[in-house]
């Protein structure tokens, strides 16, 4: 009877102790992985999902606000314009600049489907609402009357379904879901987008806000989905006869406000027919 001969390196592996040989396969396994962002091979990872060190390092937050309103880390010509139309949501906060190096974060998520960035910008945009936890928790905090500890929803940005269909996926919903797994909110589809728009980033600004007027639409369950947090939602003003209902508004990229703006506006002119204030908050992974 012949006797197989075992190469040497599995040899030495069945002389290991489990606890050596687990630890080996990590160790292996974690120096072959490669960077999501720039593709090098290397052992050193940062706390980011599949992203190195030195890429981690160049993700550009926007830690100073000078918009309180947008977000915005530059002076902003919008939200100070007189003639500003109503804002339907209390205030945006972004985790990055839209920086070429976002843009193609972002476009290998959205437009090219590399799951990959998936998880790692869901992480970002995790890091974005602690930072808006922390401000609006911050006694110091005067701009706005509620916190976003009381966060009761989170919602997205949907898209058509002829986009649904072309992606596979809404990467505004992954972004919300991380953000209600995480913190352990409840993550609710509230809209809908009866009809494709196009792509927004080939519009002018004025283009932008007239393709937005009657893009979207509540869900048909809207009141349904969301009984059960205004039946413990507490009561606004005595005079009012209102409940107010917290909701978290996610969406990829800011540019002008104008898709948040009407997605808020029909949220919360659905809300007023039941008697439910809305109180909005709108959290983006990048500002342009």
């Amino acid at each position: 009877m012949s006797v197989r001969k075992l190469p040497g390196k599995v040899l030495f592996g069945m002389g290991m102790t489990p606890r050596i040989r687990l630890f080996l396969n990590w160790l292996f396994h974690r120096q072959s992985q490669t960077c999501v962002a720039c593709g090098t091979l290397a052992g050193n990872f940062s706390e980011f999902t599949g992203l190195c060190t030195r890429c981690s390092n160049q993700i550009p937050w926007v830690y100073n606000i000078r918009c309180v309103h947008c977000g915005r880390p530059t002076f902003c010509p919008d939200c100070v314009r007189p003639g500003r139309l109503a804002r339907y949501y209390v205030c945006n906060r972004s985790a990055t600049s839209y920086t070429p190096m976002m843009r193609e974060w972002i476009g290998q998520f959205k437009y090219r489907g590399n799951e990959k960035f998936g998880p790692l910008l869901g992480e970002v945009m995790n890091r974005a609402y602690q930072a808006m936890r922390h401000e609006f928790a911050d006694p110091k905090c005067t701009h706005f009357k509620r916190s976003l500890w009381d966060v009761d929803i989170v919602t997205c940005v949907p898209v058509s379904k002829k986009r649904l269909t072309e992606r596979g996926f809404n990467q505004a919903q992954i972004l919300a879901e991380e953000i209600a797994k995480q913190n352990k909110l409840p993550f609710l589809s509230l809209l809908v987008r009866p009809q494709d728009t196009g792509k927004q980033s080939f519009k002018s600004k004025k283009e932008r806000m007239n393709t937005m007027n009657n893009a979207f639409s509540v869900h048909p369950n809207m009141a349904n989905l969301m009984k059960r947090f205004i039946l413990k939602a507490e009561p606004q003003h005595a005079v009012e006869n209102m409940y107010s209902v917290t909701i978290l508004l996610v969406d990829d990229i800011y540019t002008t406000g104008s898709t948040l703006q009407a997605c808020a506006r029909v949220l919360r002119e659905k809300a007023l027919e039941q008697g439910v204030h809305l109180a909005i908050f709108c959290l983006s992974l990048a500002r342009s």
